[in-house]
């Protein structure tokens, strides 16, 4: 077998450009400095936890009605030796149920919404007039949304523009009135 030498001249020239090419290794750089971060967003205050509806606390009151069975009914609410907030009334020559809500809208009309378990419906509404003043709306007695009013489960809301929420308990007296109606 035969083995290659290489002169001895030769490694020495072999190892200087080993060690200089070993040389030709960059300095390490400096980091170059990042610009500072833009500061951060003022933290808005958190959003209130929405509350479901019907974990709300009722508006304070209790029903009353009055009337004579076949004849016009009333179911009122409010807290007693006040006045009503709200009341439903059968107005049984048009076999309408009319509601009527203390309080007056600043348009000439607006909606009343309802809100039960059932879902929720509006309807057209207006100032009624009188003192003190209230917000009127009807609804044909038959009208299966009033059953939703009737049976809600414990609850029913009413929103008008401008008011403050109502959150009335179902009790037997509204379905008293809507069925003195039909």
């Amino acid at each position: 077998m035969t083995m290659w030498r290489i002169p001895t001249a030769r490694q020495g020239t072999i190892l200087l450009l080993m060690v200089a090419l070993a040389s030709c290794v960059a300095a390490p750089q400096k980091p170059v400095a990042r610009p500072a971060p833009p500061p951060a967003p003022p933290a808005l205050p958190a959003a209130p936890p929405q509350q479901d509806w019907r974990d709300v606390p009722l508006t304070p009151g209790d029903w009353t009605w009055r009337g004579q069975p076949g004849q016009s009914s009333i179911a009122q609410f409010g807290v007693a030796g006040q006045g009503s907030v709200f009341a439903l009334r059968c107005d049984l020559a048009s076999r309408n149920i009319v509601f009527s809500r203390a309080g007056a809208l600043a348009a000439s009309s607006a909606a009343l919404t309802f809100t039960s378990s059932f879902g929720a419906f509006a309807l057209a509404a207006g100032n009624g007039g009188g003192q003190p003043p209230a917000i009127v709306a009807q609804l044909g007695a038959r009208d299966p949304r009033l059953d939703q009013l009737a049976f809600s489960r414990g609850r029913f809301l009413v929103d008008a523009p401008g008011q403050t929420r109502l959150v009335l308990p179902a009790w037997p007296q509204v379905a008293r009135v809507i069925e003195d109606c039909r």
